[in-house]
C-alpha cells in the first residue's frame, strides 16, 4: 500500500461463510467484520466500547437486555440501520433450515424484538450477565431487507453490510475476495485504505506462500510459518501478541479409547509441550497448562489437572496411565489435523513422541481445514485430533460453554455434531457451574464460578492444551502504519495509513 495506491493486499485460505449467519473462523471473520457492524466494538485495550448502539443495560436478574441504537447509520446500499435489521438478521441465522454451527452463540435467547426503530430488547430464558458481550460475534450483525433466506448464494457471496467495507463484487471462490471502502459508514474516521484485495490461497500451501507474498513485497501483510519465525521476529513490521485462545488436542470422549480418564491422561503427560515449543516455535509460544490463557488474568487460574501434574511431561507416570486404560505398547491411536496451516511439523513431532513414551502405533489423518471439521464432528470421530480456538468475545464464557457445555455438541439423527463441543464431553457438575458464572453479578463471584467450571473439565482432561495463542505477523513497516491486531487476531484496516516519504 502507498499513498499513490490506497490498496491493502493480503492472502487467506479459503472461508466457511462470510456471511454473519456462518462466519466462524478468523478469514471469515476477518472479512465478516469488515462488511459489517455489530451493538458493541472493543476499544484498544479489549474493552466494550459502543458501535451501532449507543447504550445498553440489562435488568436486575440478567434475563432482560435493551439496546438502544443511533439512529443516523445505514447499510452500504443506503437503506437504514434499525433494530428491524437485528431481528432479521439473528431470525436468519436460527433458521433451523440452516442448522450453523454458530447458533450456540444465540443459544439462552428467547425472544428478540424491536420495540421501535432504535430499541432492541432481547429476553434470555437464564440470566446472563455477560449477554451484552456476545454481541460481538458476527452472528448478532443486522441484515439489510435484500438478505431474504440464510441460504441465499446470491447474498451469501456478495453480503450487503453496514460495516466500513463493501463488497467489490462476489466471491470468486478459492480465488479472492475484493472489497472497497464504503463511504456511508460514520462509525469512526474514515478509512485510509480504498481498497482491499485479499488473495484466496491453497489450503496445502497456504501460510508459506502467504508469507513468500509479503517477502517479495506482493502483500503488506501477513502470518508466519512456524519455521520462520525467529527470522520474521527480527524485521521492524514484526507484531507479536498473546490472545485470548488455546491450542489444544480434543480426546474423542464418546468412544474408545478416549471415553476412558486414564487414556487422556496418558496423552497429556506424554506430550513435551516445552520441547515442542522450543523446537517448532523457537520458544515463542506459552505451554498450556489450563483452558483459560493468561490474558484472562490470574483470578482465573485455575486448579486441577495442572496441580495433579497431568499437563506436566512424565513419561512414567503417563505410561502407568495407559497400561489401566488398557493401551500398552502397540495400541493402535488415530491422530486427525489439518495440512498447510503449519502444523504439520510439530504433529509429527508430537506423533512421535507418543509412539516414543508409550509405544502407541499413531495414525495420523491428513486432511484440509474442512476436512478436519468434518471429521472432528462425525460420530465415527476416535482418538485425538489437533484444535485451536480464538476467542469471538472477551469472557472466559466464550471458552469453557462452547468447547464443553454438554448442550454444544448437539448431534443429529446420523449422529453429527452440531456445536464446538466436538469431543462430547459431558459432565453436570460443570453445566451447573457454568450456569452459575452466568447469573452471577458479582465479578469476583462470576471469576470464582469460572475458575471451579475449568477445574471440574481439567481433572476429566475433557481438552488436552498445548500453548496458548499468540499472534505473530508480519505487515510493510516502509509502507504502513497503524497496523494494529485486533481481539480476532485480525489487521485493525481501518487505522492503516501510507507512510509519508521525504523527498
Amino acid at each position: 500500500m502507498h499513498a499513490d495506491d490506497p490498496v491493502f493486499r493480503m492472502g487467506i485460505t479459503e472461508p466457511t461463510a462470510i456471511d454473519p449467519y456462518k462466519a466462524q473462523e478468523g478469514e471469515g471473520i476477518l472479512v465478516c467484520k469488515l462488511l459489517f457492524t455489530g451493538l458493541l466494538t472493543l476499544d484498544g485495550d479489549g474493552a466494550p466500547a459502543p458501535a451501532t448502539a449507543v447504550a445498553w443495560w440489562g435488568n436486575a436478574d440478567a434475563t432482560t437486555w435493551t439496546f438502544t441504537l443511533r439512529p443516523d447509520t445505514v447499510f452500504s446500499n443506503g437503506e437504514p440501520v434499525t433494530a428491524h435489521s437485528f431481528v432479521r438478521g439473528w431470525s436468519r441465522a436460527l433458521d433451523p433450515a440452516v442448522a450453523t454451527e454458530t447458533a450456540y452463540h444465540l443459544a439462552g435467547v428467547r425472544s428478540f424484538t424491536a420495540a421501535d426503530d432504535t430499541t432492541l430488547v432481547v429476553e434470555l430464558s437464564e440470566p446472563d450477565t455477560e449477554f451484552d458481550l456476545k454481541t460481538l460475534q458476527p452472528i448478532f450483525s443486522p441484515v439489510p431487507q435484500c438478505a431474504g433466506p440464510a441460504r441465499d448464494p446470491a447474498y451469501n457471496d456478495m453480503p450487503i453490510g453496514n460495516g466500513p467495507f463493501k463488497m467489490a463484487g462476489p466471491w470468486e471462490h478459492h480465488r479472492a475476495i475484493r472489497l472497497v471502502r464504503n463511504d456511508r459508514w460514520n462509525l469512526g474516521p474514515a478509512p485510509e485504505v480504498r481498497e482491499v484485495h485479499i488473495d484466496v490461497l491453497d489450503p496445502v500451501t497456504g501460510l508459506d506462500d502467504e508469507y513468500a507474498r509479503f517477502l517479495d513485497g506482493t502483500y503488506d501483510y501477513a502470518r508466519i510459518p512456524p519455521a520462520r519465525t525467529a527470522e520474521a521476529a527480527a524485521r521492524d513490521g514484526f507484531t507479536e501478541q498473546e490472545g485470548a485462545g488455546l491450542f489444544y488436542l480434543i480426546p474423542f470422549c464418546h468412544r474408545a479409547p478416549m471415553d476412558s480418564l486414564d487414556a487422556r491422561r496418558a496423552l497429556s503427560a506424554a506430550v513435551d509441550r516445552q520441547g515442542l515449543v522450543d523446537r517448532h516455535f523457537h520458544g515463542r509460544r506459552t505451554p498450556a497448562h489450563s483452558l483459560l490463557s493468561p490474558w484472562f488474568g490470574k483470578a482465573h487460574t485455575p486448579r486441577g489437572a495442572a496441580d495433579a501434574g497431568w499437563t506436566a511431561y512424565d513419561p512414567d507416570r503417563a505410561r502407568a496411565a495407559a497400561l489401566r486404560a488398557g493401551l500398552g505398547p502397540g495400541s493402535r491411536v488415530q491422530f486427525a489435523y489439518n495440512t498447510g496451516a503449519g502444523h504439520d511439523a510439530w504433529v509429527a513431532d508430537l506423533a512421535h513422541g507418543l509412539e516414543e513414551v508409550l509405544g502407541w502405533r499413531v495414525e495420523l489423518l491428513r486432511t484440509d481445514a474442512r476436512g478436519l471439521v468434518d471429521h472432528r464432528t462425525s460420530i465415527g470421530a476416535a482418538g485425538f485430533c489437533r484444535a485451536g480456538w480464538a476467542c469471538d468475545y472477551p469472557t472466559p464464557d466464550n471458552v469453557l460453554y462452547p468447547l464443553l457445555h454438554s448442550s454444544c455438541t448437539a448431534p443429529d439423527a446420523a449422529g453429527t455434531a452440531h456445536g464446538d463441543n466436538e469431543g462430547r464431553y459431558a459432565n453436570p457438575e460443570f453445566d451447573a457451574l457454568v450456569a452459575r458464572a452466568r447469573g452471577c453479578a458479582d465479578p469476583a463471584g462470576r471469576a470464582e464460578f469460572w475458575r471451579r467450571a475449568e477445574a471440574v473439565a481439567m481433572a476429566d482432561l475433557a481438552l488436552v492444551p498445548l500453548w496458548y495463542r499468540t499472534d505473530q505477523r508480519v505487515y510493510a513497516a516502509d509502507r504502513i502504519t497503524g497496523l494494529r491486531i485486533d481481539f480476532d487476531g485480525n489487521p485493525t484496516l481501518t487505522t492503516v495509513k501510507a507512510r509519508k516519504t521525504t523527498r
